[in-house]
């Protein structure tokens, strides 16, 4: 982090600390991700959080991408994105700022993978379309410090840290929503 970002710290830590705890408490690591990014900077809302319910566990439940990273990347897209196809520098932008945070995210943990993940930090992987199963991966994130909330709490710090990234290029979006806090 540059010294531009200090400002920024206090709210990168706060949502590294939100997505912690609402993962541990609620579970769905793309919503608890990208609540803790939403409630730390006050910017976007219900309908965002409710658009990235399906991308938990992997999208869907399958183990796929990390709900930890989509959620990062849904606020990423909201901040820099598009607001309608034609906005081809919008779309160039977003995809710059989500490869940013896609390339952190796989040098954390070597992977984006969800259920590589889970056997890294589990030591196996869960099917996530089991009741059962997912009770386990919970009962076993109770046991744990270092489980999923681990990682949408480093999710939501890294996401923070593009975020505050582009706050300090005075994006005019960022300009707008900053005004509506």
């Amino acid at each position: 982090m540059n010294s531009n970002d200090k400002k920024y710290e206090q709210l990168i830590e706060r949502a590294a600390q939100l997505a912690y705890q609402y993962e541990i408490e609620y579970f769905g690591c793309s919503q608890t991700t990208l609540a803790g990014l939403i409630e730390a900077f006050g910017i976007g809302g219900p309908d965002l959080l409710r658009a990235s319910t399906c991308l938990a566990g992997g999208v869907a439940r399958r183990g796929l991408v990390c709900g930890a990273l989509t959620g990062g990347l849904m606020m990423i897209g909201f901040l820099t994105g598009r607001d309608d196809l034609e906005m081809f520098a919008q779309y160039q932008r977003a995809m710059d700022y989500a490869n940013l945070l896609y390339s952190r995210f796989q040098e954390e943990f070597g992977t984006v993978n969800c259920s590589e993940i889970q056997k890294m930090k589990f030591g196996r992987t869960f099917d996530l379309q089991s009741q059962e199963e997912r009770e386990e991966l919970h009962k076993k994130m109770a046991e744990l410090q270092d489980g999923c909330q681990s990682v949408t709490s480093a999710g939501a710090r890294m996401a923070a840290e593009v975020m505050s990234e582009i706050f300090e290029q005075g994006l005019p979006l960022v300009s707008m929503l900053a005004c509506a806090k």
